[in-house]
């Protein structure tokens, strides 16, 4: 069965100091992450059954102080800043050439960070910015050379793979720093070099993923004191339909009309039939119901395209957002019950008190992320919601699709700017042209 393409969230978002491991004073302790994946985006599978193509490789910022705090004691919890530990991207599934795809549709893509936290002593802030820069290009050419090995046959990563490309990069990454300091910063910092705590690769399969929705991992290094590095990915389909995958995998559904069976839903997550947990019966609703609107009304307003590519790309980190918190998750569930409820009939008016509840929730949401993008994306439909008041069903879609998501949304042909509560009229014939909104670009480094 050919695999769906996944939205990611990657979250690496706490160090936890068990023990400094710094004599006298504090740590200073600093993280270099790169994020890569390899999938269907820039990778194909040959007639050969090879896999060709370059993976794809993230870079974050930054290396002598760049956790934000340079005076870490015994007992403290740093928060690991957004440009350093969040990722957000897509997983897609690779392709395999006819004839084969008969037999195996695709193969699943691999998305992973590697993590390398340091402790500051003498090396100097340019030579240990040398060493950032080696271990970017370490990655991109320790993942590129495992990319060239692989086949159809052949996927898996090997631990004495992954020991191998760590020396190797741990070995370019310190010829980087003593090639861009002179002779006397490296008898400076050779007295007392920045200190090596840990290195770690975190590695993720697409099929594990998709079964699991969220993963939370982590790193303990027992060296140069004693640190634990957190984090999470969440993976949700592209389709912000299938989000109650996600909310059921974290107890907040029991069953849903028009989705998988439960025992396939059970055996799908790991551990589900002791999380599961009844429901009140608003919580559970039609999801079929939802993906023929889709298929439908939705499909007679283009204008609509542009909120639900806002709502595809914030699936990742809504779901990890509601799996930390029941009251969001139920909130949520019992609105896509009314949505489901509601949405065949045209005419249905919007209840005032829904649109209320919607606009707090994203108003929640916006406030129990760290995402960046949620955060802003979330108040812009907020904003947006409240023009819905006094519509059907039709109303509201033909209105929503003159609208484009934006930091002040505009209605289109009107030049109108919207605040918090928009016209309640749409224009008599107005037609909302094919949107064009691009997605937020991901930082890449191919």
């Amino acid at each position: 069965m050919a695999r769906n393409t996944l939205n990611i969230r990657f979250d690496i978002n706490r160090l936890h100091c068990r023990d400094e491991g710094d004599g006298l004073g504090s740590a200073e302790p600093y993280l270099w992450t790169v994020f890569f994946k390899v999938d269907g985006s820039t990778v194909a599978v040959s007639p050969a059954l090879n896999l060709t193509g370059d993976a794809v490789i993230h870079t974050t910022p930054g290396s002598h102080g760049n956790l934000g705090d340079t005076d870490v004691d015994d007992g403290d919890v740093i928060t690991v800043p957004a440009a350093i530990g969040e990722w957000d991207t897509s997983l897609e599934p690779i392709p395999v050439p006819p004839p084969f795809d008969a037999i195996q549709a695709d193969v699943g893509g691999v998305i992973g960070v590697v993590c390398v936290l340091m402790e500051e002593d003498n090396v100097s802030d340019a030579g240990a910015e040398a060493g950032h820069q080696a271990l970017n290009d370490g990655v991109r050419d320790a993942v590129n050379q495992i990319v060239a090995t692989r086949t159809v046959s052949n996927q898996d990563v090997t631990d004495a793979e992954l020991a191998g490309f760590e020396a190797q990069i741990t070995s370019a990454v310190t010829s980087a720093i003593q090639n861009q300091q002179n002779f006397f910063e490296n008898i400076w910092s050779w007295l007392n070099a920045d200190d090596s705590i840990g290195f770690k690769v975190f590695l993720f399969d697409h099929d594990d993923l998709a079964s699991a929705g969220t993963v939370d991992f982590s790193q303990r290094f027992r060296n140069e004191g004693d640190w634990e590095l957190s984090g999470t990915i969440t993976a949700t389909s592209v389709c912000p339909v299938n989000i109650f995958d996600v909310l059921f995998a974290h107890r907040s559904l029991d069953i849903t009309k028009g989705a998988m069976a439960r025992d396939e839903l059970l055996e799908k997550v790991p551990g589900a039939a002791e999380l599961v947990e009844e429901r009140p019966a608003a919580t559970r609703f039609d999801v079929e119901a939802l993906r023929k609107f889709r298929d439908g009304p939705y499909r007679e307003h283009p204008g609509l395209a542009a909120w639900w590519r806002l709502a595809e790309r914030n699936t990742a980190a809504v779901g990890l957002a509601m799996a930390r918190s029941p009251e969001l998750r139920d909130e949520a569930a019992s609105l896509f019950a009314y949505a489901a409820e509601t949405c065949h009939d045209a005419d249905a008016q919007l209840d005032p008190k829904v649109l209320a509840r919607a606009s707090d929730l994203l108003t929640r949401l916006s406030g129990a992320t760290r995402s960046r993008r949620l955060r802003i994306d979330a108040r812009r439909a907020s904003d947006v919601v409240t023009m819905l008041e006094g519509r059907t069903w039709a109303e509201g879609c033909q209105a929503l699709g003159t609208v484009e998501p934006s930091r002040h949304p505009v209605v289109k042909g009107l030049g109108v700017r919207l605040g918090r509560i928009g016209p309640k009229v749409a224009p008599a014939g107005t037609e909302a042209p094919a949107p064009t909104p691009e997605r937020a670009p991901e930082t890449v480094d191919r």
